[in-house]
């Protein structure tokens, strides 16, 4: 996981994410600076900590980054089904990003709580929504792009 924990580091995540050109991270990293959200970053091998804890004062977002050219779907992410069974909310992303997108995540994070966000590519979508859909009670949405494919080449910043 990410252990930015000051608003010093996440400021410098900011600068550092868009000079990467991923200036749409800033949407969710703003309000996680600002104290208005929590935000945890997990990756693959993740054992997720109590989330009730973590959420108790603050809503929480987890975004998990399942579209870095080797995406695998649910099955590869330790934290997975902890996750599916914590969220109020979920969004399965699999279009390219958008600097919106991630604002209405914010958003919707401060609404209901507990918001799991996945990135994913457009092809690794339908796995996430497989998974997310084995619990009844869990509503998603999902993003799919109206152009093509996401991504659309490797190495591409989206």
């Amino acid at each position: 996981m990410n252990g930015c924990t000051t608003r010093a580091e996440i400021a410098d995540m900011i600068a550092r994410t868009a000079a990467l050109g991923a200036h749409h991270y800033a949407e969710l990293l703003r309000p996680a600076m600002n104290g208005t959200i929590n935000l945890i970053l997990p990756l693959r091998e993740t054992v997720m900590p109590p989330l009730h804890r973590m959420g108790k004062h603050r809503p929480l977002a987890v975004l998990v980054g399942d579209d870095d050219y080797a995406p695998a779907g649910p099955s590869t992410w330790a934290c997975a089904a902890k996750l599916r069974s914590w969220a109020a909310f979920a969004i399965v992303h699999g279009s390219g990003a958008q600097a919106e997108h991630y604002a209405v995540a914010a958003e919707m994070t401060k609404q209901v709580r507990r918001l799991l966000m996945i990135e994913t590519t457009s092809a690794a979508a339908q796995d996430w929504a497989a998974f997310l859909s084995q619990r009844a009670d869990l509503p998603f949405m999902g993003v799919l792009p109206n152009d093509g494919p996401h991504p659309v080449s490797k190495g591409a910043v989206h």
